[in-house]
């Protein structure tokens, strides 16, 4: 105990609880300012010798390490911590957990763990779930099931969690739920609906006076591409790196894929050897993090800049690749992505 007493001892970790939950309730521009400061947290909750500010220091912690490309770490951590929030019953903890493992198997390429992670992140949100969580753990389920060829069933969830945001006055994140729809709009191919949610995203953030970070960016310059403005898609993404690298890392993937958007613009716009460079520094970024998911589609992007140039045999060498690259994805995630998709649409019709 402090000289300060019980009294002193309970203002400590009602100040530790309100540092954490400024860290857990938003969304982190800077991984690596974010782990150091989950390192500070984690170090005042074991003095103060409190096991619950302990556990969510050490989520916070688990997903910075995830954010700054320790998929491995992070993975081996997270059971554990999710095995001691189930034996305690703490259900926000639960939620919070199950989010963060679901970003872990997303980046690993485990896209049906994802999908299972992300629905059990929002069946555990109660009358304790922050509006961060009511609003973020919506999104990440719509994303997980639009990454698993659902889009039909993630609209009604995308929707929500624009209701939510609006009734809640969350502009800023407002502004992530409709970037995070229009990607997926785009990514499964209603190019006109992913551009009138990117259009309505630019509209609310010019209204609020937002600049578009990078993730943001990155969604406008690949409906660029979709349209044929490939000079405008190019310059796009050179802002949206350049954002980026400013900001600081947000997630492990984030590089890869705007280097991997790059590239496709500069292959649209027949600057071959631009797009080569960006698909060699997107490559070793996913080897370094192991990104596996967005590897398979480095390899597809370049077979396809290969046959661009007539190059057919490295052009099959590459569609090898990301054959393999695919293959190397985890066989089980088929299973759980099966079992949530019926579970699924069984309770549609209550949203």
């Amino acid at each position: 105990m402090n000289g300060l007493g019980a009294n002193g001892g309970a203002a400590d970790a009602e100040q530790l609880s309100a540092a954490l939950l400024a860290l857990e309730d938003r969304v982190i521009v800077d991984a690596t300012a974010g782990h150091a400061a989950a390192v500070q947290l984690e170090r005042r909750a074991e003095a103060l010798g409190d096991e619950v500010l302990l556990m969510r220091a050490q989520l916070c912690l688990i997903d910075m390490l995830r954010r700054t490309g320790d998929l491995p770490g992070a993975a081996r951590q997270i059971r554990g911590l999710q095995a001691w929030a189930r034996k305690r019953g703490d259900r926000r903890l639960q939620a919070r957990a199950h989010l963060v493992r679901a970003n872990i198997e997303r980046l690993s390429g485990n896209s049906g763990k994802f999908l299972g992670h992300a629905q059990s992140a929002v069946d555990l949100l109660d009358e304790t779930a922050t509006a961060h969580m009511q609003i973020w753990h919506r999104v990440r389920l719509a994303d997980a099931l639009a990454e698993n060829g659902e889009i039909e069933a993630a609209r009604p969830h995308y929707h929500q969690a624009e209701e939510l945001a609006r009734e809640r006055r969350e502009w800023e994140r407002l502004t992530v739920v409709l970037n995070n729809w229009a990607y997926a709009e785009y990514e499964t191919g209603d190019y006109p609906r992913a551009g009138e949610v990117a259009r309505r995203m630019q509209s609310h953030a010019a209204a609020r006076g937002f600049s578009l970070d990078a993730d943001e960016l990155e969604t406008i310059g690949a409906i660029q591409i979709t349209n044929g403005e490939y000079a405008e898609a190019e310059q796009t993404m050179q802002v949206c790196i350049a954002r980026y690298k400013g900001a600081g890392a947000n997630d492990a993937e984030e590089m890869a894929e705007f280097l991997l958007t790059l590239a496709r613009a500069q292959r649209g716009l027949g600057a071959t050897g631009r797009a080569m460079a960006s698909l060699d520094a997107a490559h070793l970024q996913c080897t370094e993090r192991g990104l596996k998911q967005v590897l398979v589609r480095v390899y597809q992007e370049k077979a396809e800049l290969h046959a661009a140039q007539g190059e057919h045999a490295e052009a099959l060498a590459a569609k090898e690749a990301a054959i393999a690259a695919r293959e190397n994805l985890s066989s089980s995630q088929r299973t759980p992505m099966r079992s949530v998709l019926h579970a699924l649409m069984r309770t549609r019709r209550g949203l």
